[in-house]
């Protein structure tokens, strides 16, 4: 599976990276720092899922999310995020992610959420607001 990672630290693309690297499956096919740069990546590379942080300088995640999403319905965002408020979560969700997890429960929930969102299926990680 070919996937994009979308964040604006980079010890947490790494983070997510590595621990993507350690499944078997899974291909890292580009990185992005900014909600433009992950548009511009999307329609370059065409990957199967981006991991897309909510909050970012410049373009956020949603907006990013809205717009990859319009452009290629068929590419499946995973939201990962320290921002847990309702309205974010409903609003990057509304915006065409099929999923969301906080990122201190990476290491529990993103493979689970990851095969959740390939298969079509919604999922909001555990403690969240919007569940």
């Amino acid at each position: 599976m070919q996937v994009l990672l979308v964040d604006d630290h980079g010890a947490s693309r790494a983070e997510v990276g590595s621990l993507l690297r350690a499944e078997a499956g899974f291909e890292i096919v580009g990185e992005a720092a900014t909600g433009e740069e992950s548009v511009r990546k999307a329609r370059s590379l065409r990957p199967c899922l981006i991991v897309m942080d909510i909050v970012m300088p410049g373009m956020s995640g949603i907006e990013a999310t809205r717009i990859i999403h319009a452009e290629n319905p068929q590419i499946r965002i995973l939201a990962l995020s320290n921002h847990t408020g309702r309205a974010l979560v409903q609003a990057v969700l509304k915006a065409g992610a099929t999923g969301y997890v906080r990122k201190d429960r990476a290491y529990e929930e993103l493979l689970p959420a990851i095969r959740a969102v390939t298969q079509g299926n919604r999922y909001v990680g555990e403690n969240t607001e919007a569940n």
